[in-house]
């Protein structure tokens, strides 16, 4: 006989009753939407559970409880690929060589915490197929009374935890100014480990593999001491109170910048540049020609008024100072002789008070 029916007919405490009642083994399968969940039984005790099939909930536990290193995690995932009906906690024990016992223990936590998981379902459907084994079957064994006993006293405890720790979409950050002296235990430690600020409460669930319970607990606790806070910034209060004193100072403090990895780079627009001249040497400036041959007529100076040429000549010029054209050879041979004259400079104020 096919038992199935919906969690609103028959709450989920009665039907584990029921099969245990009647040494039943197999699996009873819970839907709700999208979500689907599962426990195994033995003779009417829980071997396994899981409230999420798609995940591999127990090899999350294995290693999240820190058993499991990355040589026996790569063995395990080499030998699955090649068999995909193995099972990835079964090779992680069996290459990690865990002990038997822990590893029973384990399994038990894991088994608890889905079932109290799936107790707060308050509606869906559930159908039980009788001799269904357990794929992740590890040896563990738990009396259904006491997965029960031990899921109803979570629910009554889970009230006030939601109070601390309010939605599992919710981010964690640490307080980075503490009322008391911090103290931690080495689950919390290994739980402050992982929050970086970004995580939310499903992330450091899923990260620890400790169960969504155990936590929840843990970050509970720490928000009630002061050294987490849940759905918002923990530095939040301290840069406000900065940014209001920079704001008395009259330097208001610039609001942080985004991460990198979402942060949106802006577009560079260049801004228009004034033409840039490329340096270059000074130009060079060839020596002036003389307007004159060097041949041209030569030209005396003298102190005392010339005496006037001869007809057919240039005429003279009295005054203090007097230029005109030699034609005593002896004076142009003295002017070529003389190293002092320049005869250039003479051609060419001669040339320029003509111009006058």
């Amino acid at each position: 006989m096919r038992l199935e029916g919906t969690l609103d007919a028959f709450s989920l405490p009665d039907i584990f009753q029921l099969l245990s009642f009647t040494k039943k083994t197999g699996t009873l399968h819970l839907r709700k939407e999208s979500a689907h969940g599962a426990v195994h039984l033995r003779d009417g005790a829980v071997t396994g559970a899981r409230a999420d099939v798609a995940r591999q909930e127990l090899a999350r536990r294995l290693l999240g409880s820190g058993l499991v290193d990355d040589d026996a995690l790569a063995a395990a995932a080499d030998e699955l690929t090649g068999d995909a009906s193995l099972s990835l906690a079964q090779l992680l024990a069996e290459k990690a060589g865990l002990d038997v016992e822990q590893v029973k223990e384990v399994a038990a936590e894991q088994a608890t915490d889905a079932v109290f998981s799936m107790l707060r379902w308050t509606e869906g459907e559930f159908a039980f197929v009788v001799d269904e084994s357990d794929p992740d079957d590890l040896g563990a064994t738990v009396p259904v009374e006491e997965v029960v006993a031990e899921g109803q006293r979570r629910l009554e405890a889970w009230a006030t935890l939601v109070e601390q720790v309010p939605a599992p979409d919710a981010v964690v950050t640490v307080n980075p100014a503490p009322s008391d002296g911090p103290v931690a235990t080495r689950d919390e430690w290994a739980l402050l480990a992982l929050v970086d600020g970004r995580r939310t409460v499903a992330d450091l669930v899923a990260l620890a593999g400790r169960g969504e319970y155990a936590v929840v607990s843990a970050l509970a606790g720490l928000v009630s001491r002061g050294l987490l806070v849940v759905g918002g910034s923990g530095d939040e209060q301290l840069v406000k109170r900065q940014s209001l004193l920079a704001a008395l100072e009259g330097t208001p403090v610039a609001p942080p910048a985004p991460p990198a990895a979402t942060a949106a780079a802006a577009p560079v627009i260049p801004s228009p540049a004034a033409p840039v001249i490329p340096e270059r040497p000074e130009p060079f400036t060839p020596t002036r020609k003389p307007e004159h041959a060097e041949e041209a007529p030569a030209y005396a100076r003298a102190g005392s008024p010339v005496p006037t040429a001869s007809a057919g000549g240039h005429g003279s010029v009295h005054g203090a100072t007097a230029l005109q054209p030699d034609a005593d050879p002896a004076v142009a041979s003295l002017i070529e002789r003389d190293p002092s004259v320049n005869k250039s400079l003479l051609l060419r104020l001669i040339a320029g008070v003509r111009g006058l």
